[in-house]
């Protein structure tokens, strides 16, 4: 396709504009042509000169309604708006005029009579133009604000469902939690066997993470960024930790990071629980060995790809795929990850799925490493300063 062919689908309004424009100026350099005596229109009479302006009125008005149709961010898909207005008015004038000058016949050459339509024309053409662009934009910004009163009615009802699976978590899980706690604890100092007191140690350390998960909830749902203590936080370390605990429980599978070695994000301690989430969802749709995580620095990013071979998402579930679910206990992984990751000023994304696996992708802003390295705790977040 030629780039004027593009050009005409991809803005068929400024291309009626253009064309517009083109119409009236072919048609004034038409009729001073034609007309000889027309060309000493402008004379020493005041009159004169004023027609002159006023037929070039309209060449201004159309290139200036160009010009805003190229740096608007009004939607393209309204543009023929304001060519159909422009066209509208100035065959209204043009029809009036008519027939004003055929009822009232005053004494005009052919002349005098071609410029009496062509200035009022041009005339209704700057009125039409003017009124697209004013409906245009209010039909923009109208549908702009009811796009943003969905997206409240949106959130707000997100906001009352976490909410509810705040306190869901605190009143009715959390007490849960301390008692396998509790209870891991005393069965791992009674015992003498280290395979079975490996095997409590993880209990006591994922009861412990779904406390501290549970007890940070509160600031999910406020969008409390600060009581996040977003920090230097090692990309890799937190990977590397979390498929060393996928691996222990799932032993069919295996996680492998690749990365350069330390690198180091804008984060914090629930980084964690973005990775376990993704790479759990992977390890359980994968169809061979191995599930990869890729970590790279960027620049001013930080990246992490957490990749499976299994058959992929279904389409018809990948636009509702980061939201909550509507009913059940299922689905809240992802919805809650993104919710962190963009807390943490990052995003995630789905960024590959198909037959042959599938990839999400998680940014962050990328952060300077720590001068003292013996400062970072087990799951590379680096304590904020005093």
């Amino acid at each position: 396709m030629s780039s004027v062919g593009r050009w005409l689908r991809r803005d068929p309004g400024r291309v009626g504009m253009w064309s517009l424009w083109s119409v009236f100026l072919g048609a004034y350099v038409l009729f001073f042509y034609r007309y000889n005596g027309a060309r000493e229109i402008a004379d020493a009479e005041l009159d004169g000169y004023l027609e002159v302006i006023l037929l070039g009125v309209p060449l201004v008005v159309l290139f200036g309604a160009t010009v805003w149709m190229s740096e608007s961010d009004v939607d393209r898909s309204l543009h023929h708006r304001v060519v159909a207005w422009t066209v509208g008015v100035s065959v209204l004038f043009l029809v009036a005029v008519s027939t004003a000058l055929f009822v009232l016949d005053p004494q005009y050459d052919r002349g005098e009579h071609l410029l009496m339509l062509l200035m009022s024309t041009g005339f209704g053409a700057s009125m039409g133009t003017v009124t697209g662009i004013v409906e245009t934009r209010s039909i923009h910004y109208g549908r702009a604000r009811e796009r943003a009163a969905v997206e409240a009615r949106r959130r707000k009802h997100e906001q009352r469902r976490l909410e509810y699976l705040n306190q869901y978590l605190r009143h009715e899980v959390l007490n849960e939690v301390n008692k396998i706690n509790g209870y891991a604890g005393l069965v791992a100092s009674r015992l003498d066997d280290d395979d079975v007191r490996e095997w409590v140690e993880v209990i006591e350390r994922s009861s412990d993470e779904v406390g501290t998960f549970i007890g940070s909830i509160r600031t999910i749902v406020n969008d409390d960024r600060e009581s996040l203590e977003v920090r230097p936080t090692d990309v890799t370390a937190v990977a590397e930790t979390t498929a060393d605990r996928v691996g222990t429980t799932d032993d069919d599978t295996d996680v492998v990071v690749d990365a350069p070695g330390p690198v180091y994000a804008a984060a914090g301690d629930l980084l964690d629980r973005v990775f376990v989430n993704l790479v759990e969802n992977a390890v359980e749709h994968c169809s061979g060995p191995t599930v990869r995580i890729v970590v790279r620095d960027e620049g001013d990013t930080v990246t992490a790809r957490v990749s499976d071979d299994g058959s992929g998402i279904p389409e018809a579930v990948r636009a509702t795929l980061f939201e909550p679910p509507e009913s059940g206990d299922h689905g809240y992984g992802l919805f809650l990850s993104r919710h962190l990751v963009e807390l943490y000023g990052g995003h995630l994304e789905l960024e590959e799925t198909g037959p042959d696996g599938t990839t999400f992708a998680l940014c962050l802003e990328a952060a300077r490493a720590p001068e003292r390295r013996g400062d970072e705790t087990a799951d590379g977040a680096v304590p904020a300063a005093p």
